[in-house]
């Protein structure tokens, strides 16, 4: 009877542990952010402090000369990206009669949806006398989950690079040392090569997905310069960028660029081009270059993924979106590693 008791309970005490851990990953996400960003670039970036090591370069200055080169180009990046894109967003408000000029031969397949739609909506109406009132939840702007004040940006940005300079630094003896807590020998090698093998698997995965969105950028940034696409370096940048987040993120950056064409081109064919272009480049890379390159080993359900960056998402702002899928491989690696035969 009292087992019975007790397996009753296992369900509601999961699901106050989850809720606990979700309250707690949203409400210290000022906290958690940068440990959880630091952690994957980490994994990401160890291959090359080994390299570093083999040209006896110590770790610890190995890993300061590698934050200060990885800074440098993001901030040049970031600046040589930013003039050009501020530029789109100011021209976009007053390009919008021209858009609408541009879309005029869909105009009249749009309003015959609309009454048609309109039609159905009359016919569904049950009571359409009854005052009905529109309730508007309005709740927190994705985006202020993250960047909720320059302090706390700047807190964070800070904490990202001091942890992930001595996650480089010193991060490599972490297994060891959970490893000399323990005395059994059996625990302690399983230990150490559930971490070494979790770390080499992470790394594998987070440098090939980064090379592939790189050099799938350059692509786009040929292309979009081949078929007259202004500021082919932004979209080539956007394009590698969004390719983090599966699915969504290309629908939005063709969702752009198909705007921008509108903004630039007159004639149809020249309007749908780009976005076209964009988007066979995007299917050669999701359903052959990345199978190729990463294999099945790290092959995930789509809703599983979908589910799971809607879930960081709503936690962490564009933090948790841009973070979901590499949290979910590794996790997906740590329990094939403990699962793993002996």
């Amino acid at each position: 009877m009292n087992n019975d008791k007790l397996s009753g309970l296992a369900i509601p005490v999961w699901g106050l542990f989850i809720i606990s851990l979700l309250s707690v990953l949203y409400f210290a996400q000022a906290i958690f952010i940068p440990i959880f960003l630091a952690t994957l670039i980490a994994f990401m970036l160890s291959p090359l402090i080994e390299l570093l090591r083999k040209y006896y370069v110590p770790r610890a200055l190995g890993s300061a000369i590698i934050i200060f080169v990885l800074t440098g180009l993001v901030v040049g990046s970031a600046n040589y990206l930013t003039d050009p894109a501020a530029n789109w967003l100011e021209r976009f408000p007053a390009e919008i009669g021209d858009i609408q000029k541009k879309l005029l031969p869909f105009k009249d397949s749009i309003e015959t949806v609309q009454k048609t739609t309109d039609t159905v909506k009359e016919m569904a109406s049950i009571t359409p006398d009854q005052n009905e009132s529109d309730v508007v939840v309005k709740g927190p702007n994705i985006f202020y989950t993250l960047l909720n004040g320059t302090q706390e940006l700047l807190i964070s940005a800070l904490s990202f690079i001091v942890l992930l300079y001595f996650m480089l630094a010193f991060g490599h003896s972490l297994g060891d040392s959970i490893g000399s807590m323990l005395r059994e020998q059996g625990y302690k090698t399983n230990i150490l090569r559930i971490t070494r093998d979790v770390q080499h698997n992470i790394s594998r995965y987070l440098l090939l997905i980064t090379a592939i969105n790189i050099v799938l950028g350059i692509v786009v940034g040929i292309v979009m310069w081949f078929v007259g696409m202004p500021t082919p370096a932004v979209w080539g940048a956007s394009t590698a960028f969004f390719n983090f987040i599966p699915y969504v993120g290309p629908a939005i950056n063709i969702g752009i660029i198909t705007m921008v064409s509108l903004m630039t081109f007159d004639s149809l064919t020249h309007i749908l081009l780009p976005p076209a272009l964009i988007l066979a480049l995007n299917l050669l890379e999701g359903q052959f270059i990345q199978p190729l390159f990463i294999g099945r080993m790290f092959t995930i359900n789509p809703v599983i993924i979908f589910l799971f960056v809607l879930i960081w998402g709503w936690l962490w702002g564009m933090a948790g979106i841009f973070m979901a899928v590499p949290l979910l491989v590794a996790g997906e690696i740590i329990l094939n590693q403990i699962m793993k035969p002996q």
